[in-house]
């Protein structure tokens, strides 16, 4: 999670940009400044202003204000100042979700600091299931028995922390507890925290694919760090129809944490890709999507099996019903 004074709740980047909660890491000399927008509005028109954020922001995290209105602050921090042709309109969509008058978002250039110091500190580990995720900073053992991933502040998504990648653990482990997968697909890997579960977990072929050549460089980064290159391979790709990842097909497993634009349009290629019996994981799209996304994929033949919710976003795990080859 991103971590500045005074924010307590919520970190969110955009996902494949990708999805959730990406951290700066740098040095003092090289730490970069950036613009913070912040507007407060009733909890209920969070989710919408913080989706509409997304494409101008590199994270968003809410904060409460006034606990007997039920006002929170949303504290959007972006690379540069937002063009008001954009944030404008995001914000009179917010009011208009939650009948109120459109609030005065207030913008504020935020200087240059250690981003990486600051954010160590606010990274404690973290433990989802089997899944135990601390930083390089943190010296005590893992616990015994869990699967353990270090992974440090990085400009790529993906420290466990969100609801959206701490859904797909949560599903990741109740499939775990049912059986070993035998070859695993992460489109939109971002900081590869979800490949390297399933290989720290079951030692068995995963692929990561992202957009993003950032995304790629920290999570081949990380599967350096944590001994796991024999089983994780990550690789740049524009889609799911990359000669790779066709190749390595089918999976009996597939995770998806991405948008819910883009998670509906791979319906048709991502269950051409998994084999009967398998699953796939999907994330990345708030609750009031769920349905769209879940309609998207049921008409692949696919069948829902579980729904997990945590605050305003939706994990759903689907089947593909039928015995393995």
């Amino acid at each position: 999670m991103l971590a500045f004074p005074g924010l307590q709740k919520k970190s969110k980047l955009p996902p494949c940009a990708d999805r959730g909660d990406r951290i700066m890491t740098t040095t003092p000399s090289a730490a970069p400044s950036f613009w913070q927008v912040e507007v407060t509005l009733p909890r209920s028109a969070l989710p919408a202003l913080e989706a509409a954020l997304e494409p101008v922001s590199v994270a968003v995290s809410w904060v409460e204000a006034d606990e007997a209105r039920d006002l929170w602050t949303l504290q959007a921090l972006c690379a540069e100042r937002p063009d008001n042709a954009v944030l404008l309109p995001a914000v009179a969509l917010a009011a208009a979700t939650a009948g109120i008058e459109e609030p005065e978002p207030v913008i504020v250039r935020i200087e240059a600091r250690d981003w990486l110091a600051q954010s160590a500190i606010a990274f404690p580990p973290l433990r989802v299931g089997r899944v135990y995720i601390h930083g390089s900073h943190h010296e005590e053992a893992p616990p015994v028995g869990s699967w353990p991933l270090r992974l440090d502040a990085a400009t790529a998504f993906g420290s466990g922390d969100h609801e959206s990648t701490k859904g797909c653990l949560q599903a990741f482990n109740a499939l775990a507890r049912r059986g070993r997968k035998r070859n695993v697909l992460d489109v939109g890997c971002g900081s590869g925290i979800l490949g390297l579960a399933a290989a720290r977990g079951w030692a068995v072929p995963v692929l990561g694919v992202d957009i993003d050549p950032e995304s790629v460089r920290v999570a081949r980064y990380n599967t350096r760090r944590n001994g796991l290159r024999a089983f994780l391979r990550v690789e740049p790709g524009v889609g799911v129809g990359g000669r790779l990842v066709q190749a390595r097909a089918p999976y009996d497993l597939i995770f998806a944490n991405i948008l819910a634009r883009p998670l509906c349009a791979l319906a048709a290629p991502l269950a051409r890709l998994l084999e009967p019996g398998g699953h796939v994981v999907l994330a990345g799209l708030l609750t009031r999507q769920a349905a769209q996304v879940l309609s998207a994929y049921r008409r692949q033949g696919l069948h829902l099996e579980q729904r997990l919710v945590l605050g305003a976003w939706t994990t759903l795990v689907l089947t593909r019903r039928g015995e393995r080859p």
